[in-house]
């Protein structure tokens, strides 16, 4: 079985922003060998990296009934550390679960298998942030960067 381990200290030590990229506990274990969650029509699939100077990448898929699954890890050069599609609002209708549970990750108020992920542009375009609606059910203001 093939596991890596990121320990928080030296992801904060090796990147400024890691706040926005965190999960809980002082590691987190990633199962290369984890098999992927079968594709369904509708889902919409992602991926981020989601640990700044770590050439690794996570794909996951939102389902139409917004629920998140796994799809694969994968080993990169670089990368973005927010959350993308390659699906644009032309040719993707997100359903409201999907917007939601997109919403919910842009807020923190959601976290896949306790990782914290910035919600990039692509993935907004398909599916909008509604920033009150979110303030509302977290209890939070959020501030966005400029």
């Amino acid at each position: 079985m093939k596991k890596l381990a990121i320990f928080k200290g030296e992801l904060e030590s090796r990147y400024i922003n890691s706040r926005y990229h965190t999960f809980e506990g002082d590691q987190y274990i990633i199962d290369m060998d984890r098999k992927m969650e079968p594709y369904e029509v509708g889902d919409l699939i992602c991926f981020v990296d989601p640990f700044p100077g770590y050439p690794i990448r996570l794909y996951i898929a939102i389902s139409v009934n917004g629920a998140l699954k796994f799809r694969n890890w994968e080993f990169l050069d670089g990368g973005n550390n927010y959350l993308h599609t390659y699906e644009t609002p032309a040719k993707f209708k997100a359903t409201q679960e999907q917007i939601d549970t997109v919403n919910g990750l842009f807020s923190g108020r959601i976290r896949f298998e306790g990782l914290k992920i910035a919600v990039g542009a692509t993935v907004q375009s398909v599916c909008p942030i509604d920033v009150e609606k979110e303030e509302k059910l977290t209890g939070e203001k959020i501030f966005l960067n400029r």
